[in-house]
């Protein structure tokens, strides 16, 4: 999936933060239910690309990637309850205790979660594709 984005400022390591613009917005497929309007977000700059401050840039957002984003986001820690659920249970806990067991099961696999993301960073980061020309 292919997004057109500005640069709000260059970041140090091949980064960039940017920001939809209102018009890539109205296009966009997931304009109602998107979280990142008026929101800046990073990108990478994979290919080393001369880029300024307030350039326009096509990002390029892997859908594969994007959907195996989701689903280690909430499948993980949701599998995790169950398994402390019956665990606890298992050990003979009572049932308040195997509740908030399981609650901090889910706790547990969101930290999972946000530390995989944090060591795989770029994997996970929309690309920058190329400069668009200012007309």
């Amino acid at each position: 999936m292919y997004e057109r984005v500005t640069i709000t400022k260059l970041l140090p390591a091949d980064l960039v933060e940017v920001s939809c613009s209102s018009s890539a917005c109205t296009m966009c497929k997931g304009a109602m239910f998107c979280n990142n309007k008026g929101r800046t977000f990073k990108a990478w700059n994979k290919n080393k690309l001369d880029l300024a401050s307030g350039d326009s840039i096509n990002l390029f957002l892997p859908p594969a990637r994007t959907i195996v984003a989701t689903l280690i986001t909430f499948i993980l820690p949701l599998l995790l309850f169950p398994i402390c659920y019956y665990l606890s249970q298992g050990a003979g806990l009572g049932e308040g205790t195997t509740f908030l067991i399981s609650i901090g099961g889910i706790a547990v696999g969101f930290l999972a979660v946000w530390a995989y993301f944090r060591k795989q960073q770029r994997r996970y980061m929309p690309i920058v594709m190329n400069k668009l020309d200012q007309d």
